[in-house]
């Protein structure tokens, strides 16, 4: 079973300035029984990647054609040839949209409040995601709260929606040393892979 992860444009998985998304990603791949089947693709100028489990959507920028566009059409090329059971896009509804007309099993994370993104603000917006994806997947009850504002939802819907909790790694810092830890690696405690989501 192939599981391919496509993060935000700009997004950078690479130990030199990585994102929120990217180090979930790398934490959550490392722990996961499905990591041999995950490929995660993305889109850095940076030679050093988070995870060997990653494919840099290289392509060449035009005065004509949008970024994302080109982004998300070799995603679709490199896609067409790999054949991932499981499609899961991390932040960005906008990708939905295009992703749709070629592939059926999508999964869609939201680590941001819904109502403040492309495609995702209206209501008509949200029916839509619902009605493309297998299943959309919130780090938190209150993002999930945010997506449902407006909406009335049937059992078949509300399926579809679940909560997967973002967590940190418990650390303990002595504040009578120099050194000072500047930050935690998110980690996923309750870790569960999307493959099981599309054969609920």
């Amino acid at each position: 079973m192939k599981i391919s992860i496509l993060l935000p444009y700009k997004e950078n998985f690479s130990p030199s300035y990585p994102g929120a998304i990217s180090i979930f990603l790398k934490n959550t791949i490392i722990k996961s029984k499905y990591k041999k089947d995950i490929i995660v693709y993305g889109f850095t100028k940076f030679k050093k990647k988070l995870s060997k489990k990653y494919i840099n959507l290289n392509f060449k920028k035009t005065f004509f054609k949008s970024s994302t566009k080109s982004y998300l059409n070799k995603f679709i090329e490199k896609e067409k040839k790999i054949k991932s059971d499981i499609i899961e896009v991390h932040n960005r509804p906008k990708y939905v949209n295009l992703l749709s007309h070629y592939f059926k099993n999508i999964v869609l994370f939201f680590h941001n409040d819904p109502i403040d993104m492309s495609d995702s603000k209206s209501t008509k917006d949200r029916i839509n995601l619902l009605n493309k994806t297998k299943r959309i997947i919130f780090n938190s009850n209150w993002t999930k709260k945010r997506f449902l504002i407006g909406l009335k939802l049937n059992a078949s819907q509300k399926k579809k929606l679940i909560i997967i909790n973002q967590s940190i790694n418990k650390i303990k810092i002595d504040f009578n040393k120099k050194k000072i830890i500047l930050f935690l690696l998110g980690d996923l405690i309750n870790l569960k892979a999307t493959i099981f989501l599309v054969n609920q």
